[in-house]
């Protein structure tokens, strides 16, 4: 009778064990949140010093905004080796799997024309649904459009037609995703060089990365990190672009944001 109640005991123990570790689990980006709040987050900077040998991701995830929102990487020259740029299996994307906070990760492709959707005059593009890790909508005018944030794609909706994919699609502000000041760069910018390229041909490839730039347990990215490559050599760029928006302040641990004082009316 005592051992059966002893395994009685133990088996109840176990099932609270086991609730616990999935209530902690479903909650664990608001608990990170709240203990890199109350702390740890100079921890998590100090580690990141402690590190002797940083990779490139490191020293982008790290470079300082200086009113420049793009920065050229390796003097723009990409770093795909022969087997990348391969186009014998033709048009292809790969998006990796969402982190444990529910982060995108890097985008691969190899884009070329049949991987094109048809043009929305014909066939009308759908709502985007999905909300993206720290997102807030966050208006920065009066204007309809005037919006801190955009749901921002890392492979274009223009290339392969994907759209409510929540490993294609990132916090970003508009800045980073479409600035449309004259003379502005943003993804969009190079997004439009590679889509008229493959307009050229159809024996035109683009072998694409877009790797989303995040510091420490940070929701949104601190910038994109992009590369491309084309078949011929007469494309390539390799590009960091900083996901800020001017006069605004952002905190990236979950994409709350305010107006500098020095640009608040």
């Amino acid at each position: 009778m005592k051992n059966y109640k002893r395994g009685r005991f133990a088996r109840i123990i176990l099932l609270v064990i086991v609730i616990l570790i999935g209530v902690v689990y479903l909650n664990r980006v608001s608990i990170l949140q709240k203990i890199v709040s109350i702390g740890s987050h100079s921890q998590l900077i100090n580690i990141d010093k402690q590190n002797s040998s940083q990779t490139q991701n490191d020293e982008l995830v790290n470079l300082k905004y200086t009113g420049q929102t793009v920065v050229e990487v390796n003097h723009n020259q990409p770093t795909f080796n022969q087997n990348d740029l391969q186009i014998k299996q033709g048009g292809w994307q790969k998006l990796s799997s969402l982190d444990w906070l529910g982060r995108p990760q890097v985008a691969n492709g190899l884009l070329n024309q049949k991987l094109m959707p048809p043009s929305q005059k014909y066939q009308a593009r759908e709502r985007l649904t999905i909300k993206t890790p720290g997102y807030h909508a966050i208006k920065t005018g009066t204007n309809n459009t005037e919006w801190l944030y955009n749901r921002s794609h890392l492979i274009g909706y223009q290339f392969t037609g994907l759209n409510n994919e929540a490993k294609n699609l990132i916090t970003g502000t508009r800045q980073l995703n479409a600035d449309s000041r004259v003379n502005a760069k943003s993804m969009v910018a190079f997004e439009t060089e590679i889509a008229d390229y493959l307009h050229q041909s159809m024996n035109n490839y683009v072998r694409y990365q877009v790797t989303p730039m995040y510091k420490n347990v940070e929701l949104v990215p601190r910038g994109v990190h992009m590369m491309a490559q084309s078949n011929d050599g007469t494309l390539k760029f390799n590009v960091y672009v900083f996901n800020v928006k001017d006069g605004w302040k952002i905190n990236y641990l979950n994409g709350s944001a305010e107006k500098e004082a020095n640009d608040a009316k």
